[in-house]
């Protein structure tokens, strides 16, 4: 007896040791998988993550809370926006989103578990949060649709621990749970259902074919939710689309994370009766792990745009101003115009755009600035007429770009305080001093800005805020001009001190190819205080303008077209002027070598490889 009792004992030990010891292994194997998730997150998705977080305000506001929470999915809209209101640090990003994707994919496993000893189907419950990843490239599918997965999981981890709950009792808290999600979180409430259908079916719990009612219940929720208006359509209130934005089409890949849940506690089933010994269940689980890997790699090659990933990066550098950093990250990846817009607003921001012009690829005006046909607003547009000082377009874009689907961009509710602050619209400021107040991130930075409220002194001393008060024209327009450059004239003339206003405009009449008009820009502005001194580009262009004059037959040139007004012009590009304007007798030496080598281009491409980052060459050789 003492015999039996002693090897049972010994039997017990050796079972917890090999169990802590499987515990431990797992352990280890999730959070290896887990660092590399996150690495992964990290290298791909940090900036898409970062720009949820620009389409969206969480309010610590009692009325914005019970109104969320008072429409259906609410809870999970809510949690979600609370989540990505840390995204403005792509570090916070990626360890909370990983949290959660972690979380799914743990309660999975732990609801899998309880089905029997399946080790082989661990690998399995890494793909709903897999999955859910791919769902994230798209800015369309909102970040609401993890929280109410996570919800949904979590429920079901709680349905699965009672073992020998009253089939009643049973029925009463899976119904339950179906309600609660899909008031708290939407048309997740589905997938609960048959999750919960398949787990009582493989576990052949009695009354098993009572489950159906799940089905039942939930279809009959749905049909509610659309007769009442709360769903416009019945597969909007039942599928994935209900977390895609409204009035967009929804690729199907959103469905996958979807599907993977539910195949997990099929496959979960199939080998709960241990067919095939004990190796087979091992090579198929691997096999499909790794047809789902393919198809993961596959599907995450057709959703992720990575020029739409750089743009992303662009705003979190700008938003941040890291200046130095977005000409390093743009100047390596020149070949959008977006890339160049950026590049050239962070050189103006350092004030050095017009010297550094050509020292990068560029394809005319719209490289400093691209209005579309339809002039469609967006926040690029804003900040690149902020940078100009065209306050009122940029104020007009920003407020246009600043409403969202998720509710407000912060850095445009921002740049539209500042500019009403210039302005002197107080009490239309102090609204959105009161807004941005209401928020984590930014309410610090709103209350600084009380201390400018009905204070003009403050703001015209304050260097930024004084500088674009001053930036207003005498007649002022919230919409743009036909060309940026008219815009510039009247911003100039308003504040001639203001030195990025001067960096685009010389940049725009430079890119433009519009010598002509840059002498009589020069002779009308030269001396003022942003512009006390000539960049290398616009003496190259004076130098130009001044030897094609000299060498065209003017009778000939004013017989066919040349209008009396620009050929004064050019004859009084003499040297003394020049000379009086900035030109430096090295940028007049240099131009001579130039025109030398430009002589024996024909016969030796390689002649003017070392002028090809003057505006010489630009002017000469690259189409706009």
């Amino acid at each position: 007896m003492q015999e039996s009792l002693l090897y049972k004992r010994s039997n017990v030990s050796v079972d917890i040791r090999t169990m802590n010891k499987r515990n431990t292994i797992l352990l280890f194997a999730g959070f290896s998988c887990l660092l590399y998730f996150g690495y992964f997150l990290w290298e791909t998705l940090r900036y898409a993550l970062f720009w949820r977080e620009q389409q969206q305000l969480f309010l610590f506001d009692r009325f914005y809370i019970v109104e969320t929470l008072s429409r259906p999915g609410g809870f999970s809209a809510l949690s979600g926006s609370f989540l990505v209101q840390f995204f403005y640090s792509p570090v916070l990003a990626v360890v909370l989103t990983l949290i959660l994707l972690g979380l799914i994919t743990l309660l999975v496993w732990l609801t899998i578990r309880k089905m029997g000893k399946l080790l082989p189907v661990y690998p399995l419950c890494f793909l709903p949060a897999l999955f859910l990843v791919l769902s994230l490239y798209d800015i369309c599918y909102r970040y609401e649709a993890v929280t109410a997965y996570l919800f949904a999981v979590l429920a079901l981890f709680v349905y699965s621990r009672p073992r020998r709950l009253d089939w009643r009792l049973r029925l009463i808290l899976g119904s339950s749970f179906i309600l609660i999600l899909s008031y708290a979180a939407g048309s997740v409430a589905v997938l609960f259902s048959v999750s919960i259908f398949l787990y009582d079916i493989l576990m052949r719990r009695d009354h098993a074919s009572f489950s159906l009612l799940y089905f039942l219940l939930f279809l009959l929720v749905g049909y509610v939710s659309v007769r009442v208006g709360e769903s416009g359509t019945y597969t909007y209130a039942c599928s994935p689309l209900y977390y895609y934005e409204m009035g967009e089409t929804m690729p199907y890949v959103h469905c996958l994370s979807w599907l993977m849940l539910p195949l997990c506690l099929l496959i979960a089933g199939i080998f709960r009766l241990r067919c095939g010994g004990r190796r087979l269940p091992v090579v198929i689980n691997l096999a499909l792990f790794a047809l789902a890997l393919f198809l993961f790699v596959g599907k995450y090659r057709e959703v992720r745009d990575p020029d739409l990933h750089d743009s992303y990066r662009y705003e979190y550098l700008a938003v941040n101003e890291q200046w130095d950093r977005l000409v390093d990250e743009t100047s390596a990846n020149l070949h959008t115009g977006t890339a160049l817009n950026y590049l050239n607003l962070a050189l103006a921001q350092q004030g050095v755009l017009a010297e550094r012009l050509f020292n990068y690829p560029q394809y005319g005006p719209n490289s400093l600035i691209f209005i579309s046909k339809d002039k469609t607003p967006d926040v690029k547009l804003a900040r690149i007429l902020f940078a100009m000082g065209n306050m009122a377009a940029a104020q007009n874009v920003a407020f246009n770009a600043c409403f969202t689907a998720g509710g407000y961009n912060p850095s445009m509710l921002k740049m539209i305080l500042q500019i009403d602050l210039m302005r002197g619209a107080y009490p239309v400021a102090l609204k959105y001093i009161e807004l941005l107040e209401k928020s984590m991130h930014y309410s610090a930075w709103a209350a600084s800005q009380r201390k400018y409220l009905f204070d003009d002194q403050a703001v015209n001393a304050d260097p930024f805020l004084g500088t674009g008060r001053r930036d207003f024209p005498q007649e002022e327009a919230f919409v743009l001009s036909p060309t940026p450059l008219d815009d510039l004239y009247r911003t100039l003339d308003a504040n001639p001190t203001d030195g990025k206003a001067m960096q685009y405009a010389l940049s725009y009449l430079l890119l433009s190819k519009d010598i002509d008009r840059l002498g009589s820009f020069i002779r009308r502005y030269y001396g003022m205080p942003s512009l006390s001194s000539l960049p290398l580009p616009v003496q190259e262009a004076l130098l130009f303008c001044q030897d094609y004059y000299q060498t065209m037959d003017e009778e000939y040139a004013l017989r066919n077209g040349l209008e009396e007004r620009r050929s004064l012009a050019l004859r009084l590009l003499t040297d003394d002027f020049l000379y009086g304007h900035g030109v430096a007798g090295e940028t007049m030496t240099r131009f001579r070598s130039f025109r030398s080598a430009y002589g024996k281009a024909r016969q030796d491409p390689e002649a003017l490889s070392a002028y090809k980052n003057t505006f010489w060459y630009y002017l000469l050789f690259i189409r706009i």
